[in-house]
C-alpha cells in the first residue's frame, strides 16, 4: 500500500520502515504506545501527530495501524482503507518477516553495542507486539490465536470509529480502479504495486542489520582500543 499510496500522490507513505530508519521516531511511538496501551505518561495529541508524521500525506502499517482511533481524533476528515487480507495469510507472513526478525539472535548484542539503533527499536517493537497480539511467544497456538485476535480487533475498532462513507473496505487484488475512485485521483497506466513481500522484506533488513553493525563497530571502536591499551600497559609491566 506504501508504494501505491505514493504512485497516486499521496507521498511520503509513512511505513515501518520508516521509524527503522529514524531511530528519533522509535522513541516517540514507544511513549505513545505507553501512554495508549498502559496509561503511562499523556496521550499524545494533535500537536504531537503533526510532530511525528506531519511531514507524510498518508500512513499504513504498524506503528501507524495501533492508533487508528487517535489519529481519527487528530485527523477527522482523513479517508481510511482497510486492507482486506485473510488472518491466515496475513500471520503466515508476519512469520516470515518481522517475527523471524525480531527472534534474530543477532539483536541481543546489538541491543547493548548499537545504543543508536537496536536500543530504540527494540523497546518499540516490544511494547508494540505486546500491546496488540500479547506477550505469548513459547506457545506456537496460543501465539497465533492472540495474533489473529488482535489482528482481528484493529479492524473492527477501525469500522467502528471510521464513519462509513470516509472508509474503503479494499483487497489488492482489485488493483487501481476502486482505490482511485476513492481517493478522487486518475488511474495509473502503470501495474498496481506489490512489493512488500519476504524476499523484499529479507533484504531490506539485511541492509539494516548490516549497518548496525558498522555503527556498533564504529560506536564502540574507543572502548575496545582503550581496552587494548590497558591489557597491553598490564603486560609490559607486569
Amino acid at each position: 500500500m506504501q508504494a501505491a499510496l505514493e504512485e497516486l500522490g499521496f507521498g511520503p507513505c509513512y511505513h515501518m520502515h520508516c521509524c527503522l530508519q529514524n531511530p528519533m521516531e522509535c522513541e516517540m511511538w514507544t511513549e505513545a504506545l505507553n501512554a495508549k496501551f498502559r496509561n503511562q505518561g499523556r496521550k499524545y495529541t494533535r500537536k504531537d501527530w503533526d510532530q511525528l508524521l506531519g511531514h507524510c500525506q498518508s500512513v499504513t502499517d504498524v506503528p501507524p495501524a495501533a492508533f487508528i482511533p487517535d489519529l481519527h481524533e487528530a485527523y477527522p476528515d482523513a479517508k481510511v482503507v482497510i486492507v482486506q487480507r485473510p488472518s491466515e495469510s496475513w500471520y503466515t507472513s508476519c512469520q516470515n518477516t518481522v517475527l523471524k526478525f525480531t527472534a534474530s539472535k543477532q539483536l541481543l548484542p546489538l541491543y547493548f553495542l548499537d545504543r543508536y539503533m537496536c536500543r530504540r527499536m527494540a523497546p518499540m517493537m516490544s511494547t508494540l507486539f505486546s500491546s496488540l497480539f500479547g506477550a505469548e511467544r513459547k506457545d506456537p497456538v496460543k501465539m497465533k490465536q492472540n495474533w489473529i485476535e488482535g489482528y482481528t480487533n484493529a479492524y473492527d475498532e477501525a469500522r467502528k470509529v471510521v464513519p462509513k462513507e470516509q472508509r474503503l473496505e479494499f483487497a489488492l487484488k482489485q488493483g487501481w480502479e476502486p482505490l482511485c475512485e476513492f481517493l478522487g485521483v486518475d488511474v495509473p497506466k502503470t501495474p498496481f504495486p506489490h512489493r512488500n513481500d519476504s524476499s523484499t522484506f529479507d533484504a531490506g533488513i539485511k541492509v539494516m542489520v548490516k549497518r548496525m553493525w558498522v555503527r556498533a563497530a564504529k560506536l564502540n571502536a574507543p572502548y575496545v582500543v582503550a581496552g587494548l591499551g590497558v591489557a597491553a600497559a598490564w603486560w609490559m609491566y607486569k
